[in-house]
């Protein structure tokens, strides 16, 4: 598995933070998510797509957590799934733009 820190520190080369989608969702609907899916937002946000697997492994949250909170924000319409390719057991779930 890549080392999804050190790919970048979040910033584009002229130091402003890239944009990856969460500026469309009002901050009152962000502010009724439980913790726990504050912190995958976050994680996506910063990381890019990941599978269930690596958010439950770099937020050290347990499976069923993440599992629950990847379901709760696909159904508030703020994640979207799609196929992984290098495993077709697993998906990848990122921010909608």
């Amino acid at each position: 598995m890549r080392d999804h820190f050190s790919a970048g520190n979040g910033l584009n080369p002229g130091g402003s933070r890239e944009s990856k989608g969460l500026e469309n969702y009002s901050s009152a609907q962000i502010e009724g998510f439980s913790p726990s899916m504050k912190l995958i937002l976050n994680i996506l946000e910063n990381c890019g797509p990941l599978t269930q697997k690596e958010i439950a492994k770099i937020t050290r949250l347990p499976t069923r957590t993440v599992r629950y909170a990847l379901s709760r924000l696909k159904k508030e319409d703020i994640l979207e799934e799609r196929e992984y390719f290098q495993d077709a057991r697993q998906c990848l779930y990122q921010i909608k733009c």
